[in-house]
């Protein structure tokens, strides 16, 4: 079983036109749409699709009497450099030699309110620094 950043070198290498990935469908949290991170040096337009459509079209593709075919429109974006923060710190006493990393993202999924995709890990690394301060 291949990951999904090497199963779109290995459609690079195959000149595929474009991905179209779905999930398995063998619970409740497996039919909705994937969120993947292809690798940035992707250049394959890849779609993300619910397993029922996903389902559908690799059916299609199976049925030989079926022209089966797909059709992308595509609209990308560049979007501008922008600052981020980040927040450095010691304590005073501890071994200089170790190093503890912690870490956490303030944006949020696009899908969701954030309380939990972000919330909680911006609340931890808040309730971390307070204990090792």
């Amino acid at each position: 079983m291949c990951t999904y950043r090497d199963k779109a070198k290995y459609a690079t290498k195959y000149k595929v036109a474009a991905i179209l990935f779905f999930n398995d469908g063998i619970s409740p949290e497996r039919v909705s749409p994937l969120e993947v991170n292809l690798a940035q040096d992707n250049v394959i337009p890849a779609l993300f699709l619910s397993f029922s459509v996903g389902q559908s079209l690799a059916n299609a593709a199976l049925n030989l009497s079926t022209n089966a075919n797909v059709q992308l429109a595509i609209d990308t974006k560049d979007l501008p450099n922008f600052p981020v923060g980040n927040i450095c710190a010691d304590t005073p006493t501890g071994d200089p030699t170790q190093t503890i990393v912690i870490g956490s993202h303030s944006d949020s999924k696009a899908a969701g309110a954030g309380i939990n995709d972000n919330g909680s890990g911006t609340a931890a690394n808040l309730a971390l620094a307070v204990t090792l301060a």
